[in-house]
This record gives C-alpha cells, sequence and structure tokens, in this order.
C-alpha cells in the first residue's frame, strides 16, 4: 500500500501539469472563437455558422469547467497525500486560476558597474555589445607575481621557488571578457 501512495504522489504533479496545458489550450481555442464569433457578428454572417461556432463555444465552456473541477480534485488528492508542491488557487474570478508559488531562491544578482566586478564570472551587461551576460574569466600574470618573485630572489629563493608566485592564481590579475562579442570588459588587479 505504501508503495500505491508512493507512485501516485508521483503521477499527480505529472497529470496537473497535463490539465493544466490542456486547459490553457481549451482558454486560447475558447478566446480565438469568441472573437471570430463577435467579427463575425457584426459583419452578416450566415445563421447556420454562427449556430455551430456559438455550440463549439459553449462545449468548450463545459470542458473547461470539467478540467477546473478535475484540478481541484487532484490538488485536493496531493494535499491528502502531503504532496511538496505549494500551488494557491485565485477564486476571484469565475472559473480557478491556478497560481504557482514564486521560486525560494533569490533572483541572480546583475553588476551594472563593470568597475564593481568581483574575482570570479559574474552577470553583468556587456558594454559593448549590451547583452546581459556571464563574464568569461581568464587569468593573466601580474606585476605583483613579478614583485614577489623579486622579493624570494631577495630573500635568498634561488632554486625555482622564485617561481612559485607565477603559479598562484591569487597573485594573478583576472580579466573578464563578453563570451558573445569577445571584448575586454574589465580588469580585476590584484595591487
Amino acid at each position: 500500500m505504501p508503495g500505491q501512495s508512493h507512485e501516485r504522489e508521483l503521477e499527480l504533479p505529472e497529470e496537473l501539469n497535463g490539465l493544466s496545458l490542456r486547459r490553457q489550450r481549451l482558454t486560447d481555442r475558447r478566446n480565438v472563437l469568441a472573437l471570430l464569433i463577435d467579427f463575425k457578428q457584426h459583419n452578416c454572417q450566415n445563421e447556420e455558422q454562427y449556430y455551430r461556432e456559438t455550440a463549439e463555444l459553449q462545449e468548450i465552456d463545459k470542458q473547461l469547467q470539467a478540467l477546473s473541477q478535475r484540478k481541484i480534485q487532484l490538488q485536493m488528492e496531493q494535499d491528502q497525500i502531503g504532496g511538496t508542491h505549494n500551488i494557491l488557487i485565485d477564486t476571484s474570478v469565475s472559473s480557478p486560476i491556478i497560481v504557482e508559488s514564486p521560486p525560494s531562491f533569490p533572483a541572480p544578482q546583475i553588476i551594472l558597474d563593470v568597475q564593481e566586478l568581483p574575482r570570479h564570472p559574474s552577470q553583468t551587461q556587456c558594454p559593448y555589445c549590451h547583452e546581459y551576460i556571464t563574464t568569461e574569466v581568464t587569468k593573466i600574470t601580474s606585476s605583483t607575481s613579478c614583485l614577489m618573485c623579486f622579493i624570494f630572489i631577495m630573500f635568498g629563493c634561488v632554486a625555482g621557488c622564485c617561481l612559485i608566485p607565477f603559479c598562484l592564481d591569487n597573485c594573478k590579475d583576472i580579466v573578464h571578457k563578453c563570451p558573445k562579442c569577445r571584448s575586454h570588459i574589465f580588469t580585476c588587479k590584484k595591487l
């Protein structure tokens, strides 16, 4: 019995999504049909076609109502099983509209001042192509690496230890580039 409950818990969101998609398609079809009927009503159409389209509109309304009721039943069933999806129902309109809760994580931060870009890939707007991008980061040898190498040589580390600053990423400058237009955006200097 617990296996069936777990299977049903996995099937419910899929069935709810399918119902939402079908409901959206019917709503779109209903709106187009209503506009068509309204347009043709003003332009002298034949009565047989008008009644056929009106009957189709009423059938779509019935299907939408049935889908809305089924969706509410599935949501109640999901709540009884203990599903983790938070779904809110907006009852201010005649047929309920399903509104999903907002995501639990914050929106990504976009840094617009390129002078404040950190030492890792960040989201910004390229000043050249004006696209919103995540920068590409490359590390280049900097004056800090050369200065530290010179200091190591002064203290007598000449057997290769003086080359350690050239291997450390913390001693290098960071260059931010646009991945779309390949333009140089900003260089974060270590000193």
